[in-house]
Formats: C-alpha cells, sequence, structure tokens
C-alpha cells in the first residue's frame, strides 16, 4: 500500500497540492466517515501576495483567489478517487457540492480539518482553522475517504499556539475565546462559529459576493506571516 501512498501523493502534488496526508479514521465514529477506514487530506495554498493584501479586509482578488483553490481542490479530489478506484479499492471524494453545513450548529458531518489533524498536517488554531507549519493558516482543505491501507502519518492533538493569542485580539467578530484546541475540546469551548458567521456575511455583503469570507485571522497568524514573509509577500 506504500506504492499507492506514494503515487498518490506524487500525482497530487504535480496537479497543485501543496501538502499531502495520510488519515488512520479507526477513532472517528463510523457514521460520520461512511464506514471508511482511511482518509486523504489535501491542502491547497493561497496565493501570499493575494493573502497579503487582506490585511485590512478582504478583496475582490481573495474572493477569486478563494473560488479557484475550491474548484482546485474538488478536481484534485476527482483525480484522486480516479487513481484509487483504478487500483481496486472504493473511494468517496468530499466535493463542496457534497458537503452539507447543518444550519443550526454549523457544523458539517467530517470536517476537512478533523481528517487533516488525524493525517499530521497541521492542528486547529484559536480561530478554528488548520493551521500548518509550511503556510500557516493561509490554505484550503479537502478530503477523500477510502478503504484503500494508507501510509498514514503521525496524528496531531493539540494545538502549538501556545500562549499566541493574536487571533483573538484581531478578530473583528469577537469569535476567538482565547482557549488552545486539543482532540478532547469541542469547538464551542474556544470558538463561537455564528459570530464568526455574522461577521464574515457583513463583510460579504460590503464586497459584493455571494460566498462568506472574512480572512483577517488568516492574515494576522504569525505562522501565515511567516510564510508571507519567505515569499516575499510583506
Amino acid at each position: 500500500m506504500n506504492c499507492l501512498s506514494t503515487e498518490l501523493r506524487k500525482c497530487l502534488i504535480r496537479k497543485g497540492a501543496s501538502i499531502v496526508g495520510f488519515a488512520d479514521l479507526k477513532d472517528i465514529p463510523e457514521d460520520q466517515r461512511e464506514n471508511y477506514r482511511y482518509g486523504i487530506s489535501i491542502a491547497v495554498s493561497l496565493n501570499p501576495h493575494i493573502i497579503a493584501g487582506i490585511k485590512n479586509g478582504p478583496t475582490k482578488d481573495y474572493y477569486a483567489e478563494y473560488t479557484r483553490v475550491n474548484d482546485l481542490l474538488d478536481n484534485l479530489d476527482e483525480y484522486a478517487a480516479k487513481i484509487i478506484r483504478q487500483h481496486g479499492f472504493k473511494a468517496s471524494p468530499k466535493i463542496k457540492r457534497s458537503i452539507q453545513t447543518d444550519k443550526t450548529t454549523l457544523r458539517t458531518t467530517l470536517p476537512h480539518k478533523t481528517a487533516a489533524t488525524r493525517a499530521g498536517i497541521g492542528w486547529i488554531g484559536k480561530c478554528a482553522l488548520l493551521i500548518t507549519k509550511e503556510f500557516g493558516s493561509a490554505i484550503r482543505l479537502s478530503t477523500i475517504l477510502t478503504d484503500a491501507e494508507l501510509n498514514t502519518g503521525l496524528p496531531i492533538n493539540e494545538s502549538k499556539c501556545g500562549k499566541c493569542s493574536i487571533c483573538t485580539r484581531s478578530c473583528p467578530g469577537n469569535a476567538v475565546l482565547g482557549i488552545n484546541w486539543n482532540i478532547d475540546r469541542d469547538r464551542s469551548d474556544y470558538f463561537n462559529a455564528f459570530k464568526c458567521k455574522n461577521e464574515a456575511q457583513r463583510r460579504s455583503n460590503e464586497l459584493g459576493v455571494e460566498e462568506r469570507i472574512c480572512g483577517k485571522c488568516i492574515f494576522i497568524c504569525p505562522w501565515t506571516q511567516k510564510y508571507l514573509k519567505s515569499q516575499n509577500s510583506i
């Protein structure tokens, strides 16, 4: 199975993925993972020059980049699923249109960031975004579920944000509660998704775009800032 893992990572990176990780989902309830044992977590980094431009709020360029990366992730999901099926296994690509968000809880059945932490790609920040050492939170994520045994990564079970509180202080919607995530902690313990939604909707309305976007916590994160500086974007 290591050969399939190597092939998938190589092919997905060549097609535009920035990080590819493999997760053993055995500790996730079966109904949440559709009875599949394994997950592939794909991260695509956002253009650093565009992220540098959202210091004071979302822009049309950011919205275009957000849309571009979402479309790329859907294509990568379908591409990976095709490879898996060619090897005789089942695959369920979690493309954007297949994912439903419960409007009463603002939750999905299996968040992409949950699969990403199980794959060891990164940890969940105080702002409830996945944070990676390579790109900070300037990424978008997607997931493929499969029964193919993969060479899985080491799960990350707790935050590496420590005492940093920049996103807590900077959130325009006061959605970040300043508490570090760990695998046993519910999202509501450290993040108010409804405050985030309302502020993002307000900003999107001002910008005149359909998707709810903000991006303040992406830009302000020190891990993102490190990525931007490495790309000479700030």
